[in-house]
């Protein structure tokens, strides 16, 4: 069982993904990187998380040609996050509060790496969070289409598709 699995199942947290049908199945990007970003994310929700879920969706916000702008957005039933703090979340080694380090642990690293990566690749970073809420982190990436799957592989099943095998 994956690390991840493992810690929401202790929880007793739902862990859930969809990809909309009007996702592309064939594109040529980094997957390792979108994997990575998605772990991270994935891994704070349920880290921060002690009751509810965490929910996971890709979206297509608009296909031009050969090129599509993808949304994704990890939402959990968590803490949550003052508004003054959200911004600071995605600097190296911070954390919303110094208190937090001791009670969830963590170097404050993982949401700086993603934010990298998303403006590596061209995308864009956020989050929307009320304390004692929860928190929706998303961000969105310009992924050129291919016409056939990669490496013949069957995406028929989304269940089975990358994204969703975190």
């Amino acid at each position: 069982m994956k690390p991840r699995s493992f810690r929401a199942d202790q929880k007793g947290l739902k862990v859930s993904c969809e990809v909309a049908p009007d996702v592309p199945e064939a594109l040529l990007g980094d997957p390792g990187r979108i994997r990575q970003i998605l772990v991270n994310m994935v891994g704070n929700a349920i880290k921060f998380t002690e009751r509810g879920g965490v929910f996971v969706s890709v979206n297509e916000e608009c296909h031009d040609g050969g090129v599509t702008s993808l949304h994704f957005a990890v939402k959990d039933t968590g803490i949550g996050i003052p508004m003054d703090k959200q911004e600071k979340i995605f600097e190296a080694f911070s954390q919303a509060d110094g208190s937090m380090t001791r009670k969830y642990g963590g170097t404050g690293l993982g949401l700086a790496i993603c934010a990298k990566l998303v403006k590596m690749m061209g995308g864009r970073i956020w989050v929307e969070s009320q304390p004692g809420q929860g928190s929706t982190f998303h961000f969105t990436l310009r992924l050129a289409v291919q016409d056939t799957p990669a490496h013949g592989r069957d995406l028929s099943n989304r269940s089975s598709y990358a994204i969703c095998t975190l």
